[in-house]
């Protein structure tokens, strides 16, 4: 996990993702996981993820860069589908496709904005401490996600996680993940013992938001509407099938488009 090249592509970015204020990207990624949470529908989840696929081909970044960063829950989500597999490849996809939209909405978020302009939003709706927290924890997420990149190359290197022994794999993993956690506990204690040493008395001084909308904002803002309006609509009143079918085979189309429209633009 590249935290400078995740920086780097929400400071330097020329899109109108990149554009819109914190608060407007906030909110559709808040409408974005409300239509995730309320969606159990395989092939509306999956119009939902292909949706914001064309976003991150808007942002104008590497999509595959993107994408890659959002598979990283996949591996969690692949374990809670073993432990509660009942036999249904339905339902195992609808979990899948649950963590990756979440983790997609969110990535599309970090890539597009800078990390302190989210915390500056979400300090006039949240206690200082937890504030705080958020903002110091936020690289050390990323630092947890890389120790368990290297985590999973070191047991394949080593032999732990090899083809046809789901069980070892899987009991390597745990433990694996186990001291991934421990690690993560002393890198913590060290960070606020680092804050400490420099200042730190429970408060970080922030800049307030600049309070502008403009029209980046609402596209954004219009983009989040939408998605929610779609699931809303068809878990209440459409035939969800041919519903979740028809907005797979509209998020596809625009999709296709957005990658045309953008490769002739970048000409």
């Amino acid at each position: 996990m590249d935290v400078a090249l995740i920086d780097y592509y929400a400071n330097h970015g020329k899109s109108f993702l990149h554009s819109a204020a914190a608060p407007s990207k906030l909110l559709f990624s808040a409408l974005v996981i409300a239509s995730v949470v309320i969606t159990e529908e395989f092939y509306l989840l999956l119009a939902i993820y292909v949706s914001l696929v064309s976003m991150a081909v808007w942002t104008r970044l590497s999509v595959t860069k993107i994408i890659t960063i959002a598979a990283y829950p996949a591996i969690f989500a692949i374990l809670f589908v073993i432990v509660t597999w009942d036999g249904s490849l339905l339902r195992a996809g609808v979990i899948m496709l649950k963590a990756l939209t979440a983790a997609l909405t969110m990535v599309i978020l970090i890539v597009t904005t800078p990390y302190p302009d989210v915390f500056k939003t979400l300090k006039p709706i949240l206690p200082g401490i937890i504030h705080d927290g958020l903002y110091l924890t936020y690289r050390s997420l990323f630092v947890l996600l890389e120790m368990t990149d290297e985590l999973v190359k070191g047991l394949k290197v080593r032999g732990g996680l090899t083809k046809k022994k789901y069980l070892r794999n899987i009991a390597n993993f745990s433990s694996g993940i186990g001291l991934v956690l421990i690690k993560g506990f002393d890198i913590t204690e060290k960070y606020y013992g680092v804050m400490k040493v420099r200042g730190y008395t429970g408060k970080i001084a922030a800049d307030k938001n600049s309070g502008r909308f403009s029209t980046d904002d609402l596209r954004a803002v219009a983009s989040g509407i939408l998605i929610f309006s779609v699931s809303l609509g068809i878990k209440h009143y459409g035939s969800i099938d041919k519903s979740g079918l028809y907005a797979l085979i509209v998020a596809a189309i625009i999709l296709i488009l957005s990658i045309v429209y953008t490769a002739k633009e970048g000409n």
